[in-house]
């Protein structure tokens, strides 16, 4: 990890609508590096299929405000289901993300892709909301050219917007279904892509310390206090969570929970 006090940094946003207007600023950087570079070329150093994590309202709360939503995040059920969260999700990347962008909004990707919305920017980018382990056969049909061969192009940006995929693929389909499988391992699972270019999260420690975890591509994840004014760790590759907790606690100097500490020992009752 870099040391926090030596990086300058932003303050991190407080709405969910500025956390969206953020990411589309890394949009944008992303669309003029890949002009920059010659389409194909070996050493291209601009993703092109990459991953935008944008916060949402708690469910069935009217708010903009950036808050934690719990253990489970994004995963978190609302009332509506995946058609109330499409639907709070297409207004913040219509009013805020795409913004200034000419979009074409298409619907759903499939009549059975449950949740996920497409958006159509120009010949040059493609938005795909909520692929999951259970909707990537669509997803990755979108992407063998099924629904259209421009996704195909070395220079088109393919974004999967607030994905819910595991890892790289390996719990996508029915465990029977080997060549879906086996697929999505090579193609959610390939270097260099599907890199999470904008994240902003709230999270929070056992202990009750909240903060603001974000990743603003191309700098580094930064982890700020609970009010953003302090970054209290930054570093090259997403933290976990108990590194996320850790920093919070040592920032904030408040003790873990017990039961969430690094060793046993420090866990013992043997001397009371």
């Amino acid at each position: 990890a870099a040391e926090a006090a030596s990086i300058a940094f932003k303050t991190p946003p407080q709405t969910c609508s500025a956390a969206a207007a953020e990411a589309r600023n890394v949009l944008r950087l992303l669309r003029m590096g890949i002009n920059t570079e010659t389409e194909g070329a070996a050493g291209a150093t601009t993703p092109r299929r990459v991953r935008v994590e944008l916060p949402l309202p708690p469910a069935d709360v009217d708010t903009d405000e950036l808050v934690y939503l719990g253990y489970q995040g994004q995963g978190a059920d609302w009332s509506g289901g995946m058609q109330q969260r499409l639907r709070v999700t297409k207004r913040i990347v219509e009013e805020s993300m795409l913004d200034g962008y000419q979009y074409e909004y298409l619907g759903l990707l499939d009549r059975d892709a449950d949740g996920m919305g497409v958006w159509k920017c120009g010949e040059s980018m493609t938005a795909v909301a909520h692929a999951a382990d259970t909707t990537a056969g669509f997803f990755l049909a979108l992407l063998r050219g099924d629904y259209g061969a421009r996704v195909k192009d070395p220079g088109h940006v393919t974004v999967a917007v607030n994905a819910f995929w595991t890892g790289s693929g390996e719990t996508v389909g029915q465990p029977w279904e080997f060549g879906l499988k086996k697929e999505a391992k090579a193609v959610l699972g390939r270097a260099g892509d599907w890199e999470k270019v904008y994240v902003c999260r709230r999270v929070r420690s056992a202990a009750g310390v909240e903060g603001t975890l974000r990743r603003s591509w191309p700098e580094p994840w930064q982890l700020f206090d609970a009010a953003g004014v302090t970054l209290v760790m930054a570093q090259a590759e997403e933290p976990g969570i108990r590194e996320i907790a850790e920093a919070l606690n040592k920032a904030a100097g408040v003790r873990e929970v017990i039961g969430f500490n690094r060793a046993s020992v420090d866990t013992s009752q043997d001397d009371e």
